[in-house]
């Protein structure tokens, strides 16, 4: 079951930095942060995708703005509760940062591979 959970929600992107790093959370003396990139669709539309990054795995005092990455890791979603509401909060769990130096020569920059179950929600009336 771990195996499979690892291998769900596979993303790959590669998508230019529009953001700095900020701090999001520790874990067992891990910090991990947020990071914007922006990402070009096949309609020239852009999207703008959170990452959330270890700090062991790319350095965050570093700004990469503008700078072109290339991000494997897995599509996550977390309800954050404010205000007393439910906030619904999409990010890219990376596991793999690399700058891209030609962009034009990636094959694919993007896809995304969800597998997972649809849960039916009761409906009141």
């Amino acid at each position: 079951m771990a195996d499979k959970v690892l291998d769900n929600n596979q993303v790959n992107i590669v998508g230019v930095v529009d953001s700095e790093f900020t701090y999001s959370h520790e874990v067992f003396g891990e910090g991990f942060y947020m990071i914007e990139v922006m990402v070009n669709r096949l309609s020239s539309m852009v999207d703008r995708i959170p990452l959330l990054i270890s700090e062991r795995i790319v350095d965050v005092t570093q700004s990469y703005i503008g700078q072109t990455i290339r991000v494997q890791g897995q599509f996550r979603s977390y309800n954050k509760h404010e205000e007393g509401r439910n906030r619904l909060v999409l990010s890219v769990f990376v596991r793999e940062f690399s700058i891209v130096d030609n962009p034009e020569e990636c094959e694919k920059p993007y896809s995304v591979y969800l597998d997972g179950y649809i849960c039916k929600v009761p409906v009141y009336r």
